[in-house]
């Protein structure tokens, strides 16, 4: 399954620029994004792998507490086989410029929980929970240093169809912000990811028959002008959408349409597993590991995070 972790966030430019080879254009969606300002988004961590001498951004994630992460359950398996990943994951905290290592918390992944009820190449159920090694050090939300944050989750069935207080939410990441597309073959040539961290907007709960009572759909990304939209794109799933009003958890980022990022996306709506995130946590804080209703893994017992700051980040 495609790990879109956010949207490459073009600044959704449907804008075509000629290159060299007529043949070839770049369409720019919610490409690039806004750039975003520190102070936000500091629920927002960027799941990373080893690969040679290079740290490598695959997902994103929020943070729900000093021990965990909640995250998209597809960025836990492999894109060929479909099986689930076992391979060691560092979880990077407090930066919004992943080559910028000295600002990055960072932690090792421990054990991970997905709903039983996941399937592996499908879409439902697109949730799973991090637990880290060691803690990450929140700090007092009222202090001006303040680099982490936890998210808060909503109340069960909340922001459902018909929710009228909130209809836009910011959708955030380090995934693709540029595509480039042969304009004969139609297939995708290029995907240019950056370190920076970038948001867009988008409307919640656009009606779709293919937007299942669990997923949140969302539509039009950060239109600006007309010709303009955006949206999530590889690199952006298990990123939040968040309310910023609250600080609440809206979605999880799952999926785009596969002819292109930008057009439409579907988010796992987190108020359906709110009781699956506490009781998930719950088990955790006890040490529990097995349970029927959850898919336990192990991740690697490999401590990675001191070589993971020394060592460059590739896009």
């Amino acid at each position: 399954m495609l790990k879109i972790s956010l949207l490459g966030l073009l600044v959704g430019l449907i804008l075509s620029i000629a290159v060299s080879d007529v043949s070839a254009k770049i369409v720019q969606r919610i490409v690039g994004g806004l750039e975003a300002p520190p102070g936000r988004f500091l629920h927002q961590v960027s799941l990373q792998i080893l690969n040679g001498d290079c740290s490598f951004h695959v997902c994103g994630g929020s943070i729900i507490d000093e021990l965990h992460i909640v995250t998209a359950a597809h960025c836990l398996t492999n894109e060929v086989t479909h099986d689930f990943n076992h391979k060691q994951i560092t979880v990077v905290a407090g930066t919004q410029n992943l080559r910028n290592k000295s600002s990055g918390i960072y932690r090792d992944v421990q054990y991970t929980y997905i709903p039983a009820s996941y399937k592996l190449n499908a879409p439902l159920d697109d949730i799973a929970i991090l637990r880290l090694k060691q803690p990450l050090p929140l700090n007092d939300e009222h202090q001006s240093n303040q680099r982490i944050r936890a998210v808060k989750l909503p109340a069960v069935n909340q922001y459902l169809p018909g929710y009228t207080n909130t209809r836009y939410a910011s959708a955030s990441g380090f995934g693709v912000f540029q595509e480039r597309w042969n304009t004969y073959t139609r297939q995708k040539e290029q995907s240019l990811t950056s370190p920076t961290l970038k948001y867009t907007f988008g409307r919640i709960n656009v009606v779709r028959n293919d937007c299942l009572p669990t997923q949140i759909c969302v539509t039009a990304l950060d239109q600006r002008r007309p010709g303009e939209d955006g949206g999530i794109c590889q690199g952006d799933s298990g990123g939040p959408l968040t309310d910023e009003s609250t600080n609440t958890l809206i979605g999880i980022t799952s999926r785009t349409l596969k002819r292109g990022c930008g057009e439409m996306s579907w988010f796992t709506r987190v108020s359906s597993f709110v009781n699956f995130i506490n009781k998930v946590v719950q088990l955790s804080w006890r040490g529990g590991l097995m349970n029927p209703k959850y898919i336990s893994l192990h991740i690697q017992n490999f401590d990675q995070t001191h070589i993971m700051q020394k060592i460059p980040h590739c896009s």
